[in-house]
């Protein structure tokens, strides 16, 4: 709520509205990792020798995020787990009243591992999983075994029972015919979330996009997801289902349930078991009233990126440095940037996000926007669906 307030009053009333700093800061915490996935946004890999924050330069970054008010803090990489200190970081942001999540490729979550980040105060952990069968998996992950050892990590996590687990896959023209079975296969492991990535045309990944689905495939999938996630949401337990990167994927529920039962900002539908368990149904009526206010692609308005070294992104995928929090404070970046306030002016949508009735629910992906057209406010080349008819 003070995030919201400071948004008001240092950008005015608008829709959608920005706060006063990211409520939501995804960290690089290393740039190592020990695989080579293909899809790999920050071309992380084993010899990877970009540079990175020492400990104590990490808990001067982690206590200004606390300070500024940012109030989940996702540790990702590279495999955060590579770094000795993920734990005491971890520990920092906690006690720093953060809200920590990890996103891992979960092929070193031993059961050690797990009991460990959640006596630090890991509350949602992330690993991906990209098929129902190792061939598939093994294959954009770019190492054999990799499947067996994520299971494992999967299962490990489960054991212990944090407040979250998720599954993530990333659908590409190999696996888009196992994303059922890959569902499946996360409930039955225990994941209680699912994330449905796209590929991103960033690091390794720009070099990947030959294995995008085609539109038809893309909907068809969407639509297998919003079903699995309906049908959560009316139960009242089970997996539920969301996409990122795909921020149309909140028209696809709009539509199919009349604007009664969809996501918002990716994230966020108001039916998630956390908020559940705190504020009851009312929680899921407020997220429906609110949905153009902060709806869509969140960069500039809730969310930013963070690398290894402490420059503050747009977005994760986005290499482009709005500043350093070792040098800057986290709110300074955030409210005076020109790139984030121009991106901020959703009024300035081009194309056919700018003639789309969904543009207030969704309008698209901000990144995909800027690399296919040089523009954060041009069309979204990545939506299956065109734009929508006022």
């Amino acid at each position: 709520m003070l995030g919201v307030i400071k948004g008001i009053a240092n950008f005015g009333i608008r829709y959608p509205q920005p706060t006063g700093a990211p409520i939501t800061i995804v960290w690089n915490f290393t740039n190592t990792c020990n695989l080579s996935c293909l899809h790999c946004h920050q071309d992380s890999s084993p010899m990877s020798s970009q540079p990175e924050l020492t400990t104590s330069q990490a808990f001067k970054v982690i206590d200004k995020m606390s300070d500024a008010g940012v109030a989940i803090l996702t540790f990702s990489g590279g495999e955060p787990l590579l770094r000795t200190d993920i734990y005491d970081a971890i520990k920092r942001a906690n006690d720093g009243g953060m809200l920590c999540t990890i996103a891992s490729n979960g092929t070193l979550m031993t059961p050690e591992v797990a009991n460990k980040l959640a006596k630090v105060g890991i509350k949602r952990v992330e690993i991906g999983l990209d098929g129902a069968v190792a061939e598939t998996h093994d294959f954009l992950r770019n190492k054999p075994g990799s499947f067996e050892a994520t299971i494992d990590g999967i299962r490990n996590c489960a054991d212990v029972g944090f407040d979250e687990l998720a599954a993530t896959m990333t659908l590409h023209s190999k696996n888009v015919n196992e994303l059922e079975e890959t569902m499946q296969l996360a409930e039955k492991l225990g994941a209680t979330r699912f994330y449905l990535n796209r590929l991103i045309p960033a690091g390794r990944g720009a070099e990947a996009c030959y294995l995008d689905v085609t539109p038809k495939e893309k909907i068809k999938a969407l639509h297998a997801l919003y079903n699995k996630f309906y049908k959560a949401v009316k139960k009242g337990f089970g997996m539920q289902c969301y996409a990122r990167g795909m921020t149309y994927y909140a028209r696809v529920g709009y539509e199919r349930s009349k604007g009664r039962i969809f996501t918002v900002s990716e994230a966020l539908s108001g039916y998630e078991g956390m908020f559940q368990d705190k504020f009851g149904l009312e929680v899921s009526k407020l997220v429906r009233e609110l949905a153009e206010g902060f709806g869509g692609c969140s960069v500039g308005l809730t969310y930013a990126g963070l690398t290894a070294s402490g420059d503050l992104l747009p977005c994760v995928p986005a290499p482009i440095k709005l500043g350093n929090l070792l040098e800057q404070n986290l709110e300074e970046i955030w409210v005076r940037s020109e790139l984030l306030n121009y991106v901020r002016n959703r009024k300035g949508l081009k194309g056919s996000c700018r003639k789309c009735a969904y543009n207030n629910l969704c309008g698209g992906c901000r990144y995909t926007a800027h690399v296919t057209h040089g523009d954060w406010l041009g069309p979204d080349v990545s939506c299956p669906f065109g734009p929508h008819n006022q």
